[in-house]
């Protein structure tokens, strides 16, 4: 008994010695700066992201489901996370947790998800794609309030997307 309840420390100590939280390649610890994105004024903010965000809100109401709410601290997010993928020539939901404690810090969201897609050439294509899997079609008619989607296209003109969610 004296032996198991050692190793048990032992196993706690070493478990709570790490953070998840630590060394998330590609994103460092810092506070990134937020720039004031919006659906209306943001530079950056492109009409693909908008008719993708109508379509799918246009689905969800179809659904009897809320429309989502455009959110700038989401969309900074988003892009930061798109330009990474891009980086790495992938999709991933790499640095994830990182992403949604930023996030929830900044909004105080409760919940987060997160959609990711590659090599579509329109939007109609990825919706489509998102649809018919089931972990995105669950995120996309979810139960969330807020949402924000970066599309950026790399050098060779391939498009990179990311959709966050959260309530």
């Amino acid at each position: 008994m004296k032996y198991t309840l050692t190793y048990l420390v032992l196993i706690i100590s070493l478990l709570s010695s790490c953070s998840k939280y630590e060394n998330f390649a590609g994103y460092d610890n810092a506070e990134e700066p937020l720039t004031n994105f919006t659906l209306a004024s943001s530079e950056s903010h492109s009409t693909l992201e908008d008719e993708l965000f109508e379509m799918i809100n246009d689905h969800r109401v179809n659904l009897g489901l809320n429309a989502l709410v455009f959110e700038s601290t989401t969309y900074y997010y988003a892009n930061l996370h798109t330009a990474y993928m891009i980086s790495k020539g992938n999709t991933s939901h790499d640095n994830f947790t990182k992403r949604a404690e930023n996030i929830a810090k900044r909004t105080d969201a409760i919940f987060i998800a997160e959609n990711v897609a590659r090599n579509y050439d329109t939007i109609e294509e990825v919706f489509d794609a998102w649809k018919k899997s089931s972990g995105h079609r669950e995120n996309i008619e979810g139960d969330y309030d807020y949402s924000a989607i970066s599309i950026i296209q790399n050098s060779h003109g391939d498009f990179y997307f990311t959709q966050v969610f959260f309530r």
